[in-house]
């Protein structure tokens, strides 16, 4: 019987290692050594952030990073404490040791368990996905908020001041400092503003020169040789670490949670909200940052693969001293343009990390809070990104409502509810927009294609045609049926919906459908259905629509663009015509037929419209365009419509052409190169052709007659008359050489013949 690894052979593992070694061993080292570097200290200020010991955030940097990236799958992502994370577990477990009379440490430890379960049964279930529901606005509306909170909370620690109660609204916290001012301790101010002076000034120095690691050696070394840690400074004393909780050379870091088997219920049940809130905020923060830095390295990512990681790492990290931790920005940023290659960077970060535990923990002990405090404090800063506040800002009003939103939540609220805040805001603003179907109408034109008008805004027609577009489900389908009937006039026979972009049909939309086709029959008045996809099909016979509705009147989705729109075209106009020649034969009703003469006949539908819109340098796109695939380059006006089709003005080549000028200057043409005279003309790019075009059209339909046309012709003061129906689209157009021929064949005389050179 063969054994499962029987095939395993260790001649590919060497391989592979042999492989490994040569190309990526030393860059992953070099890597790793920069993140561990840059991270020590940032581990240790972080762990403040959460009120708990500096070395828990030395540990988290070891522990969970390890796990996470052994298990996970960006090459990149580097795993530990982030100010975020750090922030929310302060508000989540700050309160709780005097109401239940645990350690604060076990709790921590618990929460860490509860959030890694959640993380890892994410990747399970294969919820990766669920992330891209929740908006960049929430990430960017709470990170801004967490940093402000972040920097009131360690104004205290920079200013070597105690508050004798423990405030737990962002305004209790400012006004505590602000109470406390007078009894600062300026040593502890002067060494947090050197290392933060430091952290900003020394990387503009030099970009490999680690700030913060020289900022507190700087600002530790000031302390120990002037004495200002020693007790007998008094109320002057300096904190350092050693004073919070000493960090000892060893590695013995195993710790079995006490609150774990069997968790207290009540405490479990209260830290239940915000363990879901800490692992959807660390799943957040992980898989956007992967996603960064995988868009610049080109690595493909499977982020359920990275929620299994994640939740692992903090499931084992609970084992280990540590807190919940969750992807690095700064960290991971530093790994990728360090050098990293695989995973193994992060390993040895950590490797490293536990190398300066062993090596340097003495010293570690001197380092002063108030430089810690000084660190975060810049962290803090650069957590409020201006430039992402005001691209969000400037996105639309719901991106503006969910930054806001989350935002003020997370000043005024618990952190962890100020995250489902922001959430609930992005879902419910996602339903809103999601939750209603773009209707819109087509009118084919005279001459090809379709021009799309605003949902009941076209011209009266037998036949109307309703592009579908968004979704269907439930909630977008309230109503619709009732808002389908807006688009009936006095004149409509048949109704067309175009279903081509439909998305989430379900049967609560067939249901409201099958009523539209009851209301438009008692009407008398046909329903004809385009572009159905298979989907679409396979809903509309199993519910019963398709038979309802009659297959004569369905048209399936092609691949040539508006191929069954065209066939659903001709099906409704058929529609029309054998009512018509019913109610003719029924009524016996003579045709009336009318012969004067009109521009109908020399009519010509090969015209230039646009958009009145658009900018010059589309208009000058467009018209180039088109004179490639116009045998006689006459000079052609450009008719422009508005939003509902109708002729709004005329743009005429000279106008453009004069506008473009317009700045240019006789005596200077000689003196400008090619290059230097395009950059001039594209100066007036930008104006809209609106503004620029002739709005005293004459108005000129089939049914005017020739001699009108050419009386219009010499008072308009143009080369062409532009021919619009009743509802004032435009179908054509008249020139000088249109109308003298038509003229001709009304005298019954021939130009062309009479005239062969003309």
């Amino acid at each position: 019987m063969e054994l499962p690894f029987s095939s395993f052979r260790f001649d590919d593992l060497f391989n592979r290692l042999d492989h490994y070694s040569r190309f990526s061993l030393r860059a992953d080292a070099l890597s790793g050594l920069t993140v561990a570097v840059m991270g020590v200290p940032q581990a240790m200020a972080y762990a403040l952030i959460a009120g708990l010991p500096p070395v828990w955030g030395l540990y988290t940097a070891m522990v969970t990073c390890v796990v996470s990236a052994a298990l996970g799958s960006s090459s990149h992502l580097v795993t530990g404490p982030t100010n975020a994370i750090c922030m929310v577990i302060l508000s989540l477990t700050a309160h709780l040791p005097e109401k239940y009379g645990y350690s604060l440490l076990e709790i921590v430890l618990l929460l860490t368990f509860l959030t890694g379960a959640i993380q890892f049964l994410f990747g399970i279930l294969r919820l990766g996905g669920i992330i891209r529901y929740v908006s960049h606005s929430v990430v960017v509306g709470f990170t801004a908020g967490a940093g402000v909170l972040i920097a009131a909370n360690q104004l205290k620690n920079l200013l070597g001041i105690h508050f004798e109660e423990r405030p737990e609204h962002f305004y209790e916290v400012l006004k505590l400092t602000i109470l406390e001012l007078p009894h600062s301790n300026y040593y502890a101010l002067i060494l947090g503003l050197a290392t933060a002076l430091c952290v900003v000034f020394l990387p503009k120095v030099n970009a490999r020169l680690p700030g913060a690691l020289i900022g507190i050696v700087v600002s530790g070394g000031i302390a120990y040789f002037l004495g200002w840690h020693l007790p007998e400074m008094g109320a002057n004393k300096v904190e350092i670490v050693k004073d919070i909780e000493p960090i000892a050379a060893t590695l013995n870091l195993f710790h079995f949670p006490q609150l774990i088997a069997p968790p207290p219920f009540e405490l479990t049940r209260e830290l239940g909200v915000g363990a879901i809130a800490l692992a959807i905020l660390g799943l957040i923060e992980a898989a956007s940052i992967a996603r960064a830095v995988a868009a610049q390295s080109g690595q493909r990512l499977d982020f359920n693969r990275e929620f299994v990681g994640q939740g692992a790492g903090n499931i084992v990290g609970s084992f280990f001293s540590c807190f919940a931790g969750s992807g690095s920005f700064t960290r991971t940023a530093v790994c990728y343009k360090s050098g990293g290659k695989t995973r193994m960077s992060a390993v040895f970060s950590a490797l490293w990390t536990a190398t300066t535990i062993l090596l340097f923990a003495p010293i570690a002990n001197y380092i002063p809070k108030a430089s810690l405090a000084g660190i975060l404090i810049i962290v803090a800063y650069s957590m409020i990104d201006k430039r992402r506040l005001v691209i969000t800002w400037k996105s639309g009003k719901h991106s503006r409502m969910v930054l806001f939103g989350t935002l003020i939540s997370t000043l005024i609220l618990p952190l962890e509810y100020a995250v489902f805040v922001g959430v609930f805001l992005s879902i419910v603003l996602l339903l809103r927009v999601t939750g209603h179907t773009d209707l819109t109408q087509l009118v084919q034109r005279p001459d090809s294609g379709f021009d799309e008008i605003p949902f009941s805004r076209a011209p009266q027609s037998e036949v109307v045609t309703v592009n579908m577009e968004g979704d269907l489900y439930f909630a977008a389908a309230e109503d619709l049926d009732y808002e389908l009937l807006k688009c009936l006039t006095p004149k409509t026979r048949v109704v067309i919906l175009r279903m081509k972009r439909l998305r989430a049909v379900g049967s609560t939309a067939m249901a409201i459908l099958e009523h539209f086709d009851e209301i438009l029959k008692s009407k008398n008045m046909h329903l004809v259905v385009c572009g159905i996809e298979e989907s679409l099909k396979d809903v509309m016979t199993g519910s019963g629509l398709r038979r309802q509705i009659g297959e004569q009147n369905l048209f399936y989705a092609d691949n040539k663009l508006f191929q069954s729109t065209e066939l659903s075209l001709a099906r409704a106009w058929s529609i029309v015509e054998m009512e018509r020649r019913r109610n003719q034969a029924a009524s016996k009703s003579p045709i009336n037929l009318d012969t004067s003469i009109t521009v109908e006949s020399i009519l010509s539908r090969r015209i230039l419209r646009f958009g009145n819109q658009h900018q010059i340098r589309e208009a000058v796109w467009l018209i180039s365009e088109m004179m490639k695939h116009i045998k006689k380059k006459n000079a052609q006006p450009l008719f422009l419509q508005n939003t509902e089709g109708k002729l709004d003005s005329e743009l005429t080549l000279s106008v453009v052409l004069k506008t473009l000028g317009q700045n240019l200057r006789n005596e200077e043409l000689d003196a400008l190169s090619d290059e230097k005279l395009g950059k001039k003309l594209r100066e007036e790019f930008r104006i809209r052709i609106n503004t620029i075009a002739r709005k005293d059209l004459p108005k000129i339909e089939k049914s005017t007659r020739l001699e009108t046309a050419v009386c219009l012709l010499r008072e308009h003061d143009s080369h062409t008359l532009p021919v619009c129906d009743e509802d004032g689209r435009l179908i054509g157009m008249i020139a000088p050489i249109d109308l003298l021929k038509g003229l001709g064949e009304a005298l019954d005389f021939n130009p062309e013949k009479e005239m062969p050179n003309a």
